[in-house]
């Protein structure tokens, strides 16, 4: 009986302490007060390499035409994250711009995220189809949902920290592990979700949506941010 007892009284603990981490986390995510895990959308990762298509560690793509002169946007894995777009601020015609450097902005609401330029030139021309129809982005991200063109000033040597085909393709799966590993570090993995990262479960289209601002703010500094090599 003594040990029929302890174990309900360490049930009873355990499942007062889900109530009251679940109720946290609703707090933090006013969105998803009236969601249950089956009514938020998910998607596994499937590692998205056009071919030809260079990929930056910020999460921007470069498509190189026969003359040389580079198409850049935002890759699939970080629109779908995002979610929703609201607005895009992109370049002025004829800026020039330097890796690293912040090119366009996507804007959810009040939120912003910022991506940098994978290579050195000059913006040569915007896509301002994206200022009619900012979700083109979604539909489309690596054809219609371009965001510039620049005219390259040292292409070959920015290539060679780009990564294309197989190299992408390890890059994007190797990037995927770390978003699950960073979302599963945040309270509210659970509930946007909709399962248990650690246990093989998928995240939520458009994640990022059921975040906190922290969370958003955190997450376009770790994988937006800056060029790693």
């Amino acid at each position: 009986m003594v040990a029929i007892f302890v174990i309900l009284t360490i049930v009873a603990f355990i499942m007062i302490d889900s109530i009251v981490q679940w109720n946290e986390a609703k707090k933090r995510a006013p969105a998803l007060q009236s969601a249950t895990p089956e009514a938020v959308p998910t998607f596994a990762f499937e590692a998205m390499a056009p071919a030809g298509v260079f990929f930056d560690a910020g999460h921007t793509w470069v498509n190189v035409d026969r003359l040389g002169w580079a198409q850049v946007g935002m890759d699939d894995v970080t629109q779908r994250l995002i979610g929703r777009i609201d607005a895009i601020e992109l370049p002025a015609n004829g800026q020039e711009v330097h890796r690293g450097d912040p090119l366009f902005t996507i804007r959810q609401g009040a939120r912003a995220a910022t991506f940098r330029s994978p290579i050195d030139g000059v913006v040569h021309a915007v896509n301002h189809d994206l200022n009619r129809s900012p979700q083109v982005i979604r539909e489309d991200p690596y054809r219609a949902g371009w965001v510039c063109h620049i005219r390259p000033h040292h292409l070959a040597r920015d290539l060679k920290q780009l990564r294309i085909a197989e190299e992408a393709w390890t890059w994007l799966e190797g990037e995927w592990r770390r978003i699950q590993e960073f979302f599963a570090a945040r309270p509210m993995a659970t509930v946007a979700l909709g399962h248990v990262l650690q246990d093989g479960g998928q995240l939520a289209d458009g994640v990022l949506e059921l975040m906190d601002d922290e969370t958003w703010n955190q997450f376009t500094r770790e994988f937006l941010e800056q060029n790693r090599s």
